[in-house]
């Protein structure tokens, strides 16, 4: 992993939330699963509104990344692409694994 890849990772958040960032990253990976669910049945406008949440909400905990990978899956959800929307599911899927969050 080049050292990009390694910033993206290593995230510092205020101490104050402390309390609530292990609950928000949960929250994100079942957001993965219900996109898969929600992709099983189609409903693109469901998609959609989970991404835009996601999009504004990552940067307000900390978390340009999950903003990042929101908007795109808000942009293919839009546009109906189902790889696009599997591709940023990847992702970030792939981002929670490996993020790691210290607190300040």
């Amino acid at each position: 992993m080049d050292d990009v890849a390694r910033e993206k990772l290593q995230v510092e958040i205020d101490q104050e939330l402390m309390q609530i960032i292990p609950d928000y990253l949960e929250s994100r990976r079942s957001d993965c699963a219900e996109v898969e669910r929600l992709l099983a049945l189609g409903d693109m406008a469901s998609i959609q509104i989970l991404a835009h949440r996601m999009k504004g909400s990552g940067g307000s905990f900390g978390f340009d990344e999950i903003s990042t990978i929101g908007e795109a899956l808000e942009h293919a959800s839009q546009l109906s692409n189902t790889e696009g929307i599997k591709s940023a599911v990847g992702r970030l899927e792939r981002y929670l694994a490996g993020v790691s969050v210290t607190y300040s």
